[in-house]
């Protein structure tokens, strides 16, 4: 996905405690993809949000509250998260499967709470664009979510984002 763009830039600030994956890793990580669950988990919010070719200030705002309050995103610093984008981009940009390569390498227990953040993030401007739900449909398919559930998470965030 060439649309793809860095948006997190390194800062120079101190950290309380070093990221150990090992900390959040879950059941089901497959130990042979290259792909950590941080740089997997962007590379979703990241695709969801030029899902339609731009990324609108709405989108950018929600990635910024989600990187904020993610278990898996709060422990990266400012600097890391410019890595992981950097890292995220490269794989998208030079693997035409990265995408799925991303959605293989999400434990299964975590896939549709982030499909859950893809919607949101889509959402986030008003709007449910043609290639945003063909994009939500894609990852429906590539994480293998049941479509009733899918369909469910789509049908929540509809609501909420209404009121």
């Amino acid at each position: 996905m060439s649309d793809v763009q860095i948006i997190f830039a390194p800062t120079t600030t101190e950290k309380e405690k070093p990221l150990d994956l090992n900390d959040i890793w879950g059941e089901g990580f497959p130990p042979d993809t290259d792909w950590s669950i941080p740089e997997a988990y962007m590379a979703l919010i990241l695709s969801a949000a030029f899902a339609d070719g731009e990324l609108a200030p709405e989108e950018r705002q929600e990635i910024a509250a989600l990187v904020m309050r993610s278990r898996t995103m709060k422990r990266l610093d400012q600097a890391e998260l410019a890595k992981v984008n950097a890292i995220v981009n490269e794989r998208l940009q030079a693997r035409p499967e990265g995408l799925k390569e991303a959605c293989n390498s999400l434990p299964s227990d975590m896939r549709l709470s982030v499909f859950a953040h893809c919607v949101d993030i889509v959402l986030a401007d008003g709007e449910l664009r043609q290639a945003e739900a063909d994009f939500l449909n894609q990852v429906t398919a590539l994480m293998r979510l049941e479509a009733d559930k899918a369909k469910q998470v789509l049908t929540v965030i509809m609501l909420k984002n209404r009121y």
